[in-house]
């Protein structure tokens, strides 16, 4: 009969290179997974810890086994960013204790990152770690974890969160009362893993530790990346926290990424998914990517992968999928929205390069400034997007895509169509939304309520004359979205209301 230790017994106490690890555990899992039924009649090495209302079963095989990892630190990645990677893992997968850091993960390469880092920030060029595998056997899957444990002797005392720094941080002149009340409550309700998560950040955040480096360590442990089409796509992380938290967390990363108003837009699976809201999200790709580049690819985790991939053939903040095509001296160019501002440019991906070539000759013997640069299908043109303005006003299609913006009325003008009809009430109202691909968003509108059908599609009327746009009227209801307009109509309707009371 095969036993555990058989399994472990040629890799206990053995060095291994660093960037055979991934290789290695994915065969011991193959091992556990091919002789699971006989391991399970074994319990000595098994051991029920806990099962769940979805029928899950958590077993570990013990005891752990050792493993000195060595690896060759290059200088791919500094250690001060390498510091704030360390930040980001440590508000997702990894808990960094007193004396010892743990973690539980089915992705060896996720262990792979997590050493990388740990040994870039202590400056060491070889770890020890232990681990135990965890077999989660469902009724239909069987899916194998590794509990890591890396002790270390204080290096990290900065990254370890207790009671006694939470009530360090009640004491910070930094934190906001609606923050501060959360952490005193914390110090009662230490024991619950939601909270450590929380407070984490905050520390981390507080204390100067995460940085935009943290971006991917974050999107490492806990990224999410979303719909992904030929047009844009999504990024994401995956956490749950308390709403105090949540507001720090907003408040914090825009002021790190100079963003107005919030970090995160609305969130899906039980909110537990939070994307980032556009035009920010491209700068944290960027992030994630720029450290990506010059991470080793065999500690790259596949979400990661999957980014870099994305990256190449879409546009974060593009909602649209179908793209004008402008003739350009006899050559069909692809007209693309940039993710940031109201830019367009001009470009052209093709596999060809000798079409490619013939196009850049052609448009750069009228003066334009053309790039190009090689892509995973080949080559891609890119027109800056001065260069693509100079183009559309020489095509005469400059006014259709930077016409002059649109023209709202004053806001004396619409308190007086407003104070023409029997307003019953107003509010606006944050709700959240799903679009036609089933992706859940939120969305922010405002409701005026007339309780009757007739003037409220007159209301209706009379405002999309004056040029304001209105989504719809609802069982006496006009309904207002637009941003811009929302905001207008909302002052129209507060100075309206303080002239009723005064």
């Amino acid at each position: 009969m095969v036993t555990y230790g058989d399994l472990i017994k040629d890799i206990d106490d053995s060095e291994v290179e660093l960037t055979q690890l991934p290789v290695l555990l994915h065969e011991l899992s193959d091992k556990i997974a091919k002789n699971w039924l006989e391991l399970k009649s074994n319990h000595e090495y098994t051991r029920s810890i806990r099962k769940t209302a979805l029928n899950y079963a958590f077993l570990e095989l013990k005891p752990s086994f050792k493993l000195n990892i060595i690896t060759k630190m290059g200088n791919e990645v500094n250690k001060d960013t390498l510091r704030q990677v360390l930040a980001g893992l440590g508000i997702s997968d990894l808990h960094i204790g007193e004396d010892l850091i743990t973690t539980s993960t089915p992705d060896p390469k996720l262990t792979t990152a997590i050493i990388y880092t740990l040994n870039g920030v202590l400056g060491k060029r070889s770890i020890t770690v232990y681990s135990y595998p965890m077999v989660i056997e469902g009724s239909r899957k069987l899916s194998i974890s590794y509990h890591i444990m890396i002790k270390h002797t204080g290096e990290l005392s900065d990254f370890t969160v207790n009671v006694e720094k939470v009530k360090l941080l009640i004491n910070n002149s930094s934190i906001s009362d609606y923050l501060r009340s959360w952490l005193v409550s914390v110090v009662d309700d230490w024991g619950n893993v939601k909270v450590k998560k929380g407070v984490r950040f905050v520390w981390y955040a507080v204390n100067g530790l995460l940085g935009r480096g943290s971006m991917f360590g974050w999107f490492t442990g806990d990224g999410v990346l979303g719909h992904v089409d030929r047009g844009g796509f999504d990024v994401g992380f995956s956490f749950v926290v308390d709403d105090a938290v949540k507001t720090f967390m907003d408040d914090f990363l825009c002021r790190l990424y100079n963003c107005g108003g919030r970090f995160f837009s609305g969130s899906v699976a039980r909110d537990s998914e939070h994307y980032v809201v556009c035009p920010v999200k491209a700068a944290v790709i960027n992030d994630i990517v720029s450290v990506a580049s010059s991470w080793p690819e065999y500690a790259l985790v596949d979400r990661v992968r999957e980014l870099l991939e994305t990256v190449k053939y879409s546009t974060p903040c593009l909602s649209y999928r179908r793209y004008p095509v402008v003739n350009v001296l006899g050559h069909e160019l692809i007209l693309r929205k940039h993710n940031m501002g109201r830019g367009w440019y001009l470009t052209k991906v093709s596999s060809d390069r000798g079409l490619i070539e013939g196009i850049v000759d052609d448009l750069r013997a009228t003066g334009f400034n053309i790039n190009v640069k090689e892509v995973n299908n080949g080559l891609e043109l890119y027109v800056p997007i001065e260069d693509t303005k100079r183009i559309l006003r020489m095509l005469g299609l400059y006014e259709k895509f930077y016409g002059e913006p649109r023209k709202l009325p004053g806001i004396d003008e619409v308190i007086k169509v407003l104070s023409n009809f029997p307003i019953r009430k107003w509010h606006v109202h944050v709700g959240k939304e799903r679009n036609s691909r089933g992706y859940e968003y939120e969305e922010t509108c405002l409701l005026i309520s007339l309780g009757n059908s007739e003037a409220a599609a007159k209301l209706k009327e009379t405002l999309t004359n004056m040029g304001i746009r209105v989504r719809k009227v609802v069982w006496g209801t006009v309904v207002i979205c637009n941003p811009e307009d929302r905001e207008l109509v909302t002052r129209a309707l507060q100075s309206l209301t303080r002239q009723g009371n005064g």
